[in-house]
């Protein structure tokens, strides 16, 4: 759950700007004219880090708008369709890919209620009775770049915001925003307005005629997102092809595909790699996933983060066991299932492995990274044959701790009080089984687990990592879990590494340290692991499996 530009967006217009605009001879549509446009999402210091393409087309009855976007951790295609002349959102779908996997979302359109649809649930987002106009919020840019437009045709100064990530209704005020610096190129003759939600403002500078959005300043964010060409165009431009992951290094083991069951007989499948060339029983690892629908590799944008341990490890003589996550891949079950059934699956892969006949039962390890770092204390403490433990940027505080810190990141002071109630608000509905969004089972489960309570119970020896530029899993809270660690437990061992991120992968050089540019780095940029967190990893492996 990170902060980004869309957690707060929508639009709104004033009857001052809506009067001139009607007024206005130039203007033939009230909205903006068929074209493709190109907007830019631009950082503090000028780094891009997201695109949008969004194409709009009319005719009499209806004006389309598609969107194709591209800004970690998210990529979308959407469409979203508005009736002539009063632009009444007439119908909406989209399809994500986020670090959670692909998600398609519908609305169902009623008077003053969207009911947004994913797979098999669906949740109903009411207008607020002061604020009757709903406008929708979804991390895009082509449904931020008509709100001027909708805004003019219903005259209001106040609107609902329809947070489809949330499934919540926010009511957003609208003020003129006179006093505000006009953003380097946006065009003299463009208007201002201040659109303010739960604290937070954005600037919208647009031209009165055209209804054209030229530039959204998120001063809280220190972030725009900037309207930089269009053309005449009928259909949007075809996606730019993803990186190619980063070659893992020669193989020297074999590889085997597996299927185990969990507790609840759900069948698991997973890759099993066995060092080359060694005749005795040899000590095996077992990797444990991050949040999300994770697959074996716990692949990541660009980079397949368990496949390069997997050949680090298995090269360096380990036994190696991943996993696709239940619902994932080709493991069965539900992606979204409660702590306890991922809990029942990291132990069913311990006993798995430890039943092979190439491995040494007295020698499995369990490696965890973010949640998993989670959950795997709470296995070893229940499995004291476990030879040890790695955890990688493991949560030091419980999940919905983590989750407030990076809502309020980057918030000033004056508008923290109130984004704090709004993300209380949020957590409590999860909690009390209101909130009926995707990953809420999960979550729900999870969110108020202490990890300490659980890192006391393990008498296994403890290794854990965490990159300094981690801006997920905060440095800063792990001497708690640390102490924890040590306060029940002799052999605990960590190291933090100068640069790296949530995935041990450095930092690009120059660019700001926050969740926007961390996250846009390693969902796009293929990247090594750190080769001092694998030596490190395989020196602590070494000595405490008989390895020389």
């Amino acid at each position: 759950m990170t902060r980004t530009y869309g957690r707060v967006f929508g639009a709104a217009a004033i009857l001052l700007f809506a009067a001139t605009a009607r007024s206005a001879s130039a203007a033939t549509n009230p909205w903006p004219p068929d074209a493709l446009y190109h907007y830019d999402v631009v950082a503090s210091g000028g780094s891009v880090v997201g695109h949008s393409d969004v194409l709009v087309t009319s005719d009499p009855a209806a004006v389309a708008v598609s969107e194709q976007l591209q800004q970690a951790p998210i990529t979308a295609t959407a469409k979203a369709q508005y009736s002539t002349p009063g632009l009444a959102l007439a119908s909406y779908s989209a399809d994500f890919t986020t670090p959670r996997g692909a998600q398609h979302m519908a609305l169902a359109i009623k008077p003053g209620v969207l009911t947004a649809s994913v797979p098999g649930q669906s949740v109903d987002i009411k207008a607020d009775p002061s604020a009757p106009l709903m406008i929708v919020g979804d991390n895009l840019v082509g449904t931020l770049a008509m709100t001027p437009a909708i805004l003019n045709a219903a005259g209001a100064t106040s609107f609902t915001l329809a947070a489809l990530q949330g499934g919540k209704p926010v009511v957003a005020k609208v003020t003129a925003a006179n006093d505000q610096a006009r953003p380097t190129g946006v065009p003299e003759g463009d208007r201002s307005i201040t659109v303010s939600v739960a604290g937070l403002d954005e600037i919208f500078w647009f031209d009165p005629v055209s209804f054209v959005v030229d530039d959204v300043h998120v001063p809280d964010a220190d972030l725009d997102v900037r309207l930089t060409s269009r053309e005449a165009a009928t259909q949007l431009p075809a996606a730019a092809p993803a990186p190619s992951p980063v070659p893992t290094p020669a193989p020297h083991f074999t590889s085997r595909d597996v299927t185990f069951a969990s507790a609840d007989g759900v069948k698991l499948a997973g890759t099993l790699t066995v060092p080359d060339g060694v005749s005795a029983r040899m000590p095996g690892i077992i990797f444990v996933h991050g949040s999300g629908p994770e697959d074996r590799n716990e692949t990541i944008g660009p980079n397949p983060v368990f496949l390069q341990l997997s050949n680090a490890l298995s090269n360096a003589g380990y036994i190696v066991l991943r996993y696709d996550k239940r619902g994932i891949g080709a493991s069965g079950g539900a992606a979204d299932s409660p702590r306890s059934a991922l809990i029942a699956d990291v132990a069913a892969a311990f006993d798995f492995l430890r039943a092979q006949p190439e491995v040494d039962a007295r020698h499995v390890f369990i490696l965890g990274h973010s949640e998993g770092g989670e959950l795997v204390p709470s296995v070893a403490a229940d499995h004291p044959s476990v030879a040890g433990i790695i955890l990688m940027a493991p949560p030091a505080v419980p999940l919905w701790q983590v989750s407030m810190q990076q809502a309020t990141e980057g918030v000033p002071p004056a508008n923290l009080r109130a984004a704090k109630a709004q993300e209380l608000a949020a957590l409590d509905a999860i909690r009390n089984g209101s909130n009926h969004a995707s990953g809420m089972i999960w979550y729900r489960s999870s969110m108020d687990v202490d990890p300490v309570v659980e890192i006391k119970r393990v008498k296994s020896p403890i290794l854990i990592l965490q990159g300094a530029s981690d801006v997920q899993v905060l440095p800063a809270d792990l001497p708690r879990l640390t102490a924890a660690a040590k306060s029940a437990n002799r052999d605990v061992t960590w190291h933090v590494f100068p640069g790296d991120n949530h995935l041990f992968m450095s930092v690009t050089t120059g660019e700001p340290l926050n969740p926007i540019s961390a996250l846009h780095q390693y969902l796009t940029v293929p990247a090594w692991i750190d080769q001092n967190v694998l030596q490190t990893m395989i020196a602590w492996l070494n000595a405490r499996s008989a390895k020389t």
